[in-house]
């Protein structure tokens, strides 16, 4: 009898409609760069042009620096050149940690210049369905996203370098 007790219950159990999570990631930023004349420089015909792969990411977190690389990832430096439709840009994963409501992201530049990007997420998470959405950005304080966004390219600016 406690044998036919055990396996109703494992039946029971194993019959339990599992509960499906899914979790939506929506941080990238993009970022044109030109410089004073409007050149493009992301373009190596341009004087003075950026190499993206010159580009490294430092995350902030909790007062500590870290430069980003992960090897598994397509940008393991968290910056990947974008030219999908004719304008060459930056695709950048900022830092996006829960334990900074603001999280920053310093961009250091070949030339050593050191730049601060800092962004504001909404994060919701009701057990089954999760999302992080970063809605406002700002580029050495000043806001660039929503506000001077580049339009038709998502969550994206332009800075001039």
């Amino acid at each position: 009898m406690k044998y036919l007790f055990f396996c109703i219950l494992g039946m029971l159990v194993s019959c339990t409609k599992e509960k499906s999570q899914s979790e939506v990631i929506d941080i990238g930023v993009e970022i044109f760069i030109s410089n004073n004349n409007g050149e493009n420089l992301l373009l190596g015909s341009t004087p003075n042009s950026i190499n993206p792969d010159s580009i490294e990411l430092i995350y902030l977190i909790n007062g500590e620096k870290f430069t980003v690389y992960n090897a598994n990832m397509d940008c393991p430096r968290g910056v990947c050149y974008l030219n999908d439709s004719g304008s060459e840009r930056l695709g950048v994963t900022p830092n996006q940690t829960e334990s900074e409501e603001y999280p920053i992201t310093y961009i250091r530049w070949e030339n050593g210049d050191l730049d601060t990007l800092k962004c504001h997420f909404v994060r919701k998470d009701n057990g089954t369905n999760s999302s992080i959405v970063c809605d406002k950005v700002w580029f050495n304080d000043l806001l660039m996203f929503p506000d001077n966004a580049v339009l038709g390219y998502g969550r994206a600016f332009k800075i001039v370098k």
